[in-house]
């Protein structure tokens, strides 16, 4: 039968361009991929800014409360981007991370009524904080990858021979189709970040040791 014709225009190619219109879009997409993919074997330095909301309050009464915090990692890389075929570049802090924890937590005990400062042999109470975890890794899936973003702090705080002691941790998973961007990567690791100290800082256990009058 002859192809069906519109005022002499043949339309049996009709179907061959709505073919060519998804191929092309099936190319734009596997680009798009590509190029995302290909951002994953840059290695990333990641700004460490961590934001704790803290209520301010006056459960600390001015007890004089000496800081520290310790990078207790095992390895100082974040972790590594992923691929559909695996690891890729490092990730890196651009800052010294104990350095970061221990400000945020001077300036959360202030707000909560302490005179918080940088530790000293004399101080009592003295709180010790250990950055136990702070890793970035990838696992490959069917459809979507995984990223996981790890956290960890332990604290120890001493007070008139009295010790507390506490682990304060975060594990989560998030799910993605293409590789995640530097900036993505960065909000992630700050978020987990943000949610340990924000325990710790929440621990009424921790902050009415520290209060308590000296026994």
């Amino acid at each position: 039968m002859a192809p069906f014709t519109a005022r002499g225009v043949s339309l049996s190619r009709a179907p061959l361009a709505i073919d060519d219109f998804s191929n092309m879009k099936y190319i734009a997409l596997l680009t798009f991929c590509a190029l995302f993919a290909g951002c994953a074997f840059n290695p990333q330095t990641a700004n460490i800014a961590p934001t704790v909301a803290v209520m301010a309050s006056s459960e600390g009464r001015g007890v004089t409360v000496g800081v520290r915090v310790v990078d207790e990692r095992p390895s100082k890389s974040l972790g590594r981007r992923g691929t559909a075929y695996g690891a890729a570049a490092e990730i890196t802090a651009a800052q010294d991370i104990a350095t970061i924890v221990q400000k945020e937590i001077i300036e959360g005990l202030k707000k909560k009524g302490f005179s918080a400062l940088d530790y000293s042999d004399s101080a009592n109470p003295k709180l010790s904080v250990e950055v136990r975890l702070l890793e970035y890794s990838t696992s490959q899936g069917f459809w979507t990858s995984g990223v996981n973003i790890k956290a960890a702090l332990k604290a120890i705080a001493v007070k008139s021979g009295k010790t507390y002691e506490k682990m304060y941790r975060t594990d989560k998973e998030e799910r993605v189709v293409v590789v995640p961007t530097a900036e993505t990567n960065e909000k992630w690791i700050n978020d987990a970040l943000t949610e340990v100290l924000r325990q710790l800082l929440d621990d009424h256990g921790l902050i009415a040791f520290l209060a308590e009058e000296k026994g």
